[in-house]
């Protein structure tokens, strides 16, 4: 499973949420009662967080929401996620990892 790859900004000290939408090639309701899970790692793949994941309607399981609260901590430069969802049955699927900067705000951490 892949994301578009093209890097975006995240200012350290605001929460971090994003939705993540699954390829239309799976139908709706195909991942529901898949456990997602997600962490955030610098490209040393030191580990950085792990994000809260939820699917927005886990009938459909078409979207994941996902959040981390508290970002203060979060080194300076390029990090990345991925999402792993596993099956019921322990069958493991991951999606391609997505690349954003953290960066310095001007009012914050």
């Amino acid at each position: 499973m892949t994301c578009k790859n093209e890097p975006f900004n995240h200012t350290r000290g605001a929460s971090f949420q994003l939705g993540v939408r699954l390829p239309s090639r799976f139908p709706d309701g195909h991942f529901a009662g898949w456990v997602p899970t997600s962490k955030v790692v610098t490209e040393d793949d030191e580990a950085v967080a792990t994000l809260e994941v939820q699917w927005q309607d886990p009938a459909i399981a078409r979207v994941l929401l996902l959040k981390c609260l508290g970002t203060d901590s979060w080194p300076i430069g390029l990090a990345r996620f991925d999402v792993r969802l596993t099956s019921p049955d322990g069958f493991v699927l991951m999606t391609t990892p997505k690349h954003f900067y953290v960066v310095k705000g001007a009012t914050g951490a």
